[in-house]
């Protein structure tokens, strides 16, 4: 099965949480920049940083469709209750036609403005997550 995990982390948060993602799929995580855009992906796991999602991720997501990503999984690395940037990436992506897996909505990653990394628990959550979401395909 082709997957493919894409990030985005000026502070380091969301790559860590990639890492696990990406071994637990047994396949290399990518910084959406310089990605290139991907082919025939049967599961995309994507995610950003902060309470919006940044330029680089809504570009990349705008550049989708059904032919190249079939269902995706987000993530991101906020400590805020409300999770902006996880409705504004399911919003492009569905507008695209692209499945977003239900319960898939948030990986939230405790104490990125606090100046903490995520720990084993975030690694391990995300090690779940990623279980979870390629059982569901």
């Amino acid at each position: 099965m082709n997957v493919k995990v894409y990030y985005v982390s000026p502070k380091g948060c969301a790559e860590t949480i990639a890492e696990a993602i990406a071994r637990e799929c047994r396949c290399p995580k990518e910084a959406l920049m310089p990605a290139y855009p991907p082919e025939n992906v049967v599961m995309m796991f994507i995610g950003c940083e902060g309470s919006k999602a940044d330029k680089v991720t809504i570009e990349f997501l705008n550049s989708l469709n059904t032919n190249r990503v079939r269902s995706a999984a987000l993530f991101s690395c906020n400590v805020k209750k409300d999770n902006v940037a996880i409705e504004q990436m399911r919003e492009i992506l569905e507008s695209k036609g692209i499945r977003v897996l239900a319960g898939s909505i948030a990986f939230p990653c405790k104490g990125i403005f606090g100046g903490r990394r995520p720990n084993e628990e975030d690694i391990e959550d995300a090690r779940r997550y990623a279980r979870e979401c390629l059982g569901n395909i």
